[in-house]
């Protein structure tokens, strides 16, 4: 069983969301929108008060009522689900759908279930013996159902299950009071089913080595440990340790306690007849605690506390036992199947240790044979996978003033091919060779802007030219993209506007005088035929008149070099040329080929007026807060 959405109304700053998951979710967007809040309204629907005990602050402030409610559909229900939730899983029906709600203080759990809707009216009164009157009521209204006289209200909900697993032709969805599946002490239904895991930005991991049933260690020892032989030892020991208890008892106290026996017997004699004083000794049972398990750091000679560790070691640690109780989980009637909600899992790493992470979070999912769930809110593109799209959720806000909603948009592959139709083949979509080989499309999806370009001397340049310019791309939002190509710009387009990033596409026509002048060769010729082929297909996608050799320009969604950036940089600003001649002469540069860190100095220091670049830099900074719609 596996988590396919949640609805969230009115729990903190989310006023009304729908999440949807997969096997990986990846809630991303910026400081506050409330990527953490579906963390935690998941972590207090399956968990309650260990979750956080909600109250009137928690709930949203343009709410009509004070009623918080998490609703969560699951899907994937294996044969053992099935036969552990009876009537509210069917077979027939691929989902189950339990909400959660708090409402002035109370909160109550229901569900979606099959039922015979008058047994559901009786099941809603207020008492049991409300619910058992009204059941003898129906009986007596209703013959034809056959129900058999009964005494209590447990024996007349026994009868009417009965009577639904007979008659499933006269049964309709409804909504079930479901308590059974939360109980005390984590026994409830549900926690037998799936195990829900939050690991909050702030959680030490000292408190997760606790041997506890709700702590991360306390449930890897629960799945990895089998206590059943030394219980078995133990009882025995104490099996043991009584009988010799008693021996003891019998040896030194029976005497004495047979005289006073019979001292006050004949005492008690003395007022009333046929009856005597027996004294004897009770061996007192000790209670026995159950073993715990302490974990500690050995560090060379020193065996210190986890509580004494960075806290850089503290999360690696946490991460590491997630994996190893992902991995070493025993079935129990069935697997149950394990969902890790983690926040910002980057915390206190180094680069390194964050790409691993990564990757343990992504194999905790493809070793776990579609019984782990891995989701986690995150500022970091070492956590998101560019090729695997549709995992992504990115959040933000709409509206101003005291009540800014909370938005959400994500990508499927069916919403990516309709916006490629006629633009990109089918089977580029499919190969994802644009998102697998754009290493920088993963931080683009963080942006607000992205400016796409063909390589990283474009990139190189456009970043020192902002610079020259006083202007700070990543703090307003926008972030420079090396596409990798031509080839690639039209479909990573695609992928960054249907998550609601802006774009300009900067593109090389390679149609200019120039190139034409060049193309002497066979070789040469079929270049300049397949050039223009993509500018065709690049600015019809685009919306504009589809010319094969546009002209140097810049507009409000692209900009376009009639040859290429370097030809435009040495013909249409002179000084930048003359000034990277200056590097190489230097020896601060090179000469040979585009050299990306010579050519972005000479950006930043030449004097000049290079307009197109001016045109292209206004027109990039003029989509920062524009609102995107989708292609």
């Amino acid at each position: 069983m596996k988590i396919k959405r949640v609805r969230i109304e009115n729990f903190c700053c989310l006023r009304s969301l729908d999440v949807s998951f997969d096997s990986i979710t990846s809630l991303i967007g910026p400081t506050g929108v409330g990527k953490s809040t579906v963390l935690r309204a998941l972590d207090w629907f399956f968990n309650g008060e260990k979750g956080g005990v909600l109250g009137e602050e928690d709930v949203h402030s343009a709410a009509a009522t004070k009623r918080i409610r998490v609703e969560v559909e699951f899907d994937c229900l294996t044969a053992s689900d099935r036969s552990a939730l009876g009537h509210y899983a069917p077979d027939g029906l691929d989902t189950l759908s339990i909400w959660r709600t708090w409402e002035n203080g109370e909160d109550r759990i229901r569900g979606k279930a099959l039922a015979y809707p008058p047994f559901e009216r009786i099941r809603e009164c207020a008492g049991n013996r409300e619910k058992t009157a009204a059941y003898k009521a129906l009986r007596d209204q209703d013959p034809t159902l056959g129900l058999a006289a009964v005494r209590s209200w447990d024996a007349a909900e026994a009868e009417m299950r009965s009577w639904e697993a007979r008659n499933r032709h006269r049964l309709a969805e409804a909504e079930v009071e479901g308590t059974q599946f939360f109980g005390f002490a984590g026994q409830g239904l549900l926690g037998k089913l799936i195990d829900f895991v939050f690991i909050s930005a702030d959680l030490r991991a000292y408190e997760e080595t606790d041997d506890n049933k709700a702590s991360v260690v306390g449930r890897i020892l629960e799945h990895a440990v089998d206590r059943s032989e030394a219980e078995a030892h133990f009882t025995a020991i104490d099996e043991e340790a009584q009988a010799a208890r008693e021996k003891v008892h019998k040896e030194i106290y029976q005497p004495v306690l047979t005289r006073l026996s019979g001292a006050l017997s004949a005492e008690v004699g003395r007022f009333t007849t046929g009856r005597d004083v027996v004294v004897t000794p009770t061996a007192q049972v000790p209670k026995r605690t159950r073993t715990a398990f302490a974990v500690n750091i050995r560090d060379g000679a020193a065996l210190t506390p986890v509580r004494r560790q960075g806290h850089g070691f503290q999360r690696a640690l946490i991460i590491a036992a997630l994996r190893y109780l992902s991995e070493c989980r025993r079935p129990e009637n069935g697997t149950r199947s394990l969902c890790l909600a983690i926040e910002e899992p980057e915390l206190f790493q180094h680069p390194a240790q964050t790409r691993v992470f990564a990757q343990v979070l992504r194999s905790l999912v493809s070793s776990a044979e579609d019984q782990t769930q891995v989701m986690y809110a995150t500022h970091s593109p070492v956590f998101i996978d560019p090729s695997d799209y549709q995992q992504v959720r990115r959040l933000y806000r709409v509206g101003g003033g005291d009540h800014p909603e909370v938005r959400l948009r994500a990508l499927t592959e069916a919403e990516l091919r309709q916006t490629l139709d006629g633009h990109v083949p089918e089977k580029s979509v499919a190969r994802r060779g644009a998102t697998r080989y754009v290493k920088e499309l993963a931080e683009a999806l963080f942006a607000d802007v992205a400016v796409l370009v063909e390589g990283a001397t474009d990139e190189s340049v456009l970043l020192a030219f902002a610079e020259r310019q006083g202007f700070s791309l990543g703090a307003e939002g926008i972030c420079v993209v090396n596409a990798e190509g031509k080839d690639n710009m039209i479909l990573c387009h695609a992928i960054l506007t249907g998550f609601g990033v802006g774009c300009h596409v900067v593109f090389d026509a390679d149609t200019g005088q120039r190139k034409v002048a060049e193309a002497d060769t066979e070789k040469k010729e079929a270049a300049l035929r397949g050039s223009m082929a993509k500018n065709r297909r690049i600015l019809r996608y685009l919306g504009m008149t589809a010319e094969a050799s546009p002209a140097s320009a810049s507009e409000a969604t692209h900009t376009v070099f009639a040859d290429d950036l370097d030809t435009y940089l040495k013909d249409d600003w002179p000084a930048w040329n003359t000034r990277r001649q200056v590097l190489v002469a230097q020896g601060d540069g090179y000469a040979d080929g585009k050299h990306a860190p010579t050519y972005a100095e000479a950006a930043r220091t030449a004097g000049g007026e290079p307009k197109l670049l001016h045109a292209l830099l206004e027109n990039v900074r003029s989509l920062v807060g524009r609102p995107v719609s989708r292609a």
